[in-house]
């Protein structure tokens, strides 16, 4: 499922933006000795890989990019002191390794409309693709922003894996503000 969301353009500058592909795993069950916390998750995690954990009762638990000590397909474990009685919540990401992946981004004045506005790929250079850290960095020159008029747009960025998987990273509008230096 995409992430929506919005943001704006500056017609006639550079525009950047950058969106990091994660693969979520809900968490059910904490335990900790007071140096290994255990996150019991369902989750395709390996040992070293980055991870961060957001939403958990107690906080204390809520950890950003964090390194996991050992995984299996039920549970991942992390070298920390927190200590805790677990009571609900969790989500760990980790980036997802994208190499071979290739992306696309297209922006319309509808959904509908048959012609986009701004076709951004990264077969053309648009789009960098950091393949351990899950990264697509975005990129429209200020030639590019000053042919769109001003207005609200809609827009999706389109990932393809190796094995042809097609996945929509994010999706939502594009407010495109006018320029007045010229």
């Amino acid at each position: 499922m995409a992430v929506t969301y919005n943001t704006t353009m500056d017609q006639g500058a550079d525009w950047y933006i950058t969106f990091i592909y994660k693969q979520p795993a809900e968490i059910t069950n904490i335990t900790s000795n007071g140096s290994t916390i255990i996150f019991f998750a369902a989750n395709g995690f390996a040992a070293s890989q980055t991870v961060s954990i957001d939403g958990v009762l107690p906080p204390q638990y809520n950890l950003q990019n964090v390194t996991v000590a050992t995984a299996n397909a039920q549970q991942f474990t992390v070298t920390n002191a927190a200590t805790g009685t677990y009571i609900s919540g969790g989500i760990a990401t980790a980036p997802v390794n994208v190499v071979g992946y290739t992306a696309r981004m297209q922006l319309r004045s509808l959904p509908s409309d048959p012609t986009a506005v701004l076709t951004l790929t990264s077969a053309a250079g648009e789009i960098a693709i950091t393949g351990a850290s899950g990264q697509f960095a975005v990129h429209a020159t200020a030639a590019q922003t000053g042919a769109i008029d001003e207005g609200t747009y809609y827009y999706d960025i389109e990932i393809t894996s190796q094995g042809g998987i097609v996945t929509r990273l994010a999706q939502g509008q594009i407010v495109v503000t006018p320029e007045v230096t010229r």
